[in-house]
């Protein structure tokens, strides 16, 4: 038993035997006087009046006694109640600060790791994006790829084999610089899976020394560089892939409900990110509307010749990825979006 529960039950105790104390010592002196006096005690009892008002003195004075006593017992209860309220009370608050510090290091320790995580990611891929630079530079050597070059030209070409159907790009005589053709530009737009990928190599060589598609695969490769900055992947984002039928809608200019589903991005963290960075950064703000003005340039002319199937494989590509998210992100594909000018 604590020292404050053996303090209550005394004074619990102590008030008891007080007013037993009172109420004995008041019943003796009352005999006391009745007995040394019993005309008093004779008189009384002939008087009605005076008998009531002589009970009501001797029965009121116990009453109040007893009354307090109570009360000081009720109050000793309340008083025991109240200290134990507080110190659960205390108990509880050690016990919320105490779980309060645990979570906050568990949270702490938590974004610490993810912090340790995306730095990991970003030097993996700052190496990969430098490593593949390089290899594209050797292998262009010392030629210059213009960056500002005209738009598409308006007249395409007559194709001969859907397979390997040339792009309507710019063309001219020389055999080595042949128009890219479809499956070229869908790979290219995925860029080299690693260093030992020399097919991918030598397409993205190729879709470079075009003028037009060079200037959408280098936006979409500072995309993906400032992407992987904030540890968004395209190879991990979760989408839901359109059909062919969507990306043709948006070839011809349909905006809104039409082509909702080529904004399926599902992951809400590649999203919250590339808002925020595309709010508050006008770096990668201009960046992406160059990247997403691009795309659209060549998705226009590459839908005239492209098949379903082929649309679709395009639709896979890292850079097609990259344009549903940021299109997602930008409004791109809202009704009331008007694109700037490349």
């Amino acid at each position: 038993m604590s020292r404050q529960d053996q303090t209550a039950k005394n004074s619990e105790k102590a008030a008891l035997i007080f007013a037993i104390t009172l109420t004995v010592i008041w019943i003796v002196g009352i005999s006391i006087i009745f007995f040394l006096y019993p005309e008093v005690a004779l008189q009384i009892s002939h008087d009605q009046s005076l008998t009531a008002l002589v009970a009501v003195g001797l029965f009121l004075p116990l009453i109040l006694i007893w009354i307090a006593a109570l009360l000081s017992r009720s109050l000793s209860a309340i008083r025991y109640e109240t200290i134990a309220l507080r110190k659960k009370i205390e108990r509880m608050d050690e016990m919320l600060k105490v779980q309060i510090v645990e979570e906050t290091e568990t949270r702490d320790r938590w974004i610490q790791s993810q912090l340790a995580q995306i730095t990991a990611h970003t030097k993996k891929t700052s190496l990969h994006v430098t490593s593949l630079a390089e290899t594209v530079t050797e292998g262009l050597g010392q030629t210059s790829i213009p960056r500002n070059t005209t738009a598409l030209p308006k007249k395409t070409l007559i194709l001969t084999d859907e397979a390997q159907a040339d792009l309507p790009l710019k063309n001219d005589n020389n055999t080595s610089n042949a128009p890219v053709t479809i499956r070229e530009l869908i790979k290219a737009l995925n860029f080299p899976d690693n260093a030992k990928d020399t097919e991918g190599f030598r397409v993205l060589q190729r879709a470079l020394s075009d003028p037009t598609t060079s200037r959408l695969l280098r936006s979409a490769q500072e995309v993906l560089t400032m992407l992987s900055e904030d540890g968004i992947y395209m190879d991990d984002l979760r989408i839901n892939r359109p059909e062919a039928s969507a990306w043709r809608s948006f070839a011809k200019g349909a905006r809104g409900k039409e082509i909702a589903a080529l904004g399926m991005v599902r992951d809400r963290t590649a999203l919250t990110l590339s808002k925020t960075r595309l709010k508050n950064d006008a770096t990668f703000r201009e960046t992406v509307h160059g990247f997403l003005t691009r795309f659209d340039i060549i998705l226009t002319e590459f839908e005239k010749t492209a098949k379903d199937g082929e649309l679709i494989e395009m639709g896979r590509t890292r850079s097609a990825i990259a344009f549903m998210l940021l299109g997602r992100v930008s409004g791109a594909f809202d009704a009331r979006y008007i694109p700037k000018k490349a």
